[in-house]
């Protein structure tokens, strides 16, 4: 086993060194793991580090270092409400420095410091299917519960014709960002329940409950985060009722790069092609009012042939084959302290 130095992080209070270790980190590491993917410049990737996602509560890092070189990675995420059971963890190590030990040791210390009482389940999120991680992971235990297609719209090579695309008679578009009309909150938030529909695998993930305090509750923390929040709806104009939507966010520190969210469309409205309408709308809506946006990224569940194939439609490529994992807390627990159990 490799010896390193762990400690926490504070990305509020990190130097620039730290940061740019963390920069030599992700570049290495992932030239290896996401092969596909393009090299984010120092700003950008320094802006996708400190974003936390939506429905996290706390995010916490830990760091590994070799005679003052950065070698890795852990960071701990804790879900909200209908998640406050588990614990996400992402890990990453130097790949010349793999296999020797260090990101088990970094598991270890996230997991021991990781204020998660009483979340019995450890959850990894975006392994590349065939990688490194993919065979730690296995090796620690975890059980991959789901497969998720990552899919990539390049706004200079897209085609705009694809985004033009017309509203079912009887229907009407309304957008905004930031805060959901009063007139349409109601609606907008049952909506939101559709997408409880979407497959997610064996995951154990629950998506969460809407209703109009938990939407209002979601745009303040969006506001607060400094996420530029955006949504497309379709309303059905005979009852004047959101019956698909589309989000969109942008995150501080990424100004070229949009994460395509949730779509959905209710019971009863479906197989209307509603879904391709506000994606595309939001496209066009997009691009004109943030034409420096260059890269949209989105995520679906492998098995969703339908949204992968309307997202083909629109432009998005899919780039790699990602993997969730899950394993029970105190098995995991246990491994990491048998002998033996250095994996990585």
């Amino acid at each position: 086993m490799t010896t390193v130095d762990i400690s926490p992080l504070d990305l509020d209070r990190a130097t620039d060194a730290e940061l740019r270790g963390q920069y030599d980190l992700a570049v290495a590491a992932f030239a290896v793991d996401r092969p596909d993917a393009p090299k984010p410049d120092y700003d950008t990737f320094v802006g996708r580090l400190r974003a936390v996602p939506p429905g996290v509560s706390r995010q916490r890092y830990w760091v590994a270092r070799r005679r003052d070189r950065t070698v890795g990675l852990a960071i701990t995420q804790l879900s909200e409400s209908e998640n406050d059971n588990s614990v996400v963890v992402d890990v990453r190590v130097l790949p010349e420095l793999r296999r020797q030990g260090i990101g088990t040791a970094l598991l270890r210390r996230a997991l021991t410091e990781s204020p998660a009482g009483g979340r019995e389940l450890v959850v990894g999120r975006g392994v590349t299917a065939g990688g490194d991680g993919e065979l730690w992971i296995r090796a620690m235990g975890f059980t991959v519960v789901q497969r998720v297609a990552l899919q990539v719209l390049t706004v200079p090579e897209a085609d705009p014709a694809l985004w033009e695309v017309p509203v079912p008679p009887g229907h009407r578009l309304e957008r905004w960002t930031g805060a959901a009309p009063d007139t349409l909150v109601e609606s907008y938030a049952r909506a939101r329940g559709a997408i409880h529909d979407a497959p997610t695998g064996d995951s154990s993930y629950r998506h969460p409950q809407w209703s109009v305090p938990r939407v209002r509750q979601a745009e303040h923390d969006a506001r607060r985060r400094g996420v530029e929040h955006r949504v497309v709806v379709v309303v059905h104009e005979a009852s004047n009722a959101v019956v698909g939507l589309t989000e969109l966010e942008i995150f501080p520190g990424m100004p070229d790069t949009a994460v395509q969210q949730d779509t959905a469309v209710v019971p009863g409205h479906r197989g209307r092609g509603l879904g391709r309408t506000v994606k595309a709308a939001m496209m066009r809506w997009l691009l004109a009012e943030r034409p420096e946006i260059g890269v949209v990224v989105t995520n679906v569940d492998a098995s969703n042939d339908y949204m992968t194939y309307v997202n083909h439609q629109l432009g998005y490529v899919t780039a790699r084959i990602m993997l969730t994992a899950e394993t029970a807390r105190g098995a995991l627990e246990f491994r990491l302290g048998a002998p033996g159990g250095d994996l990585c």
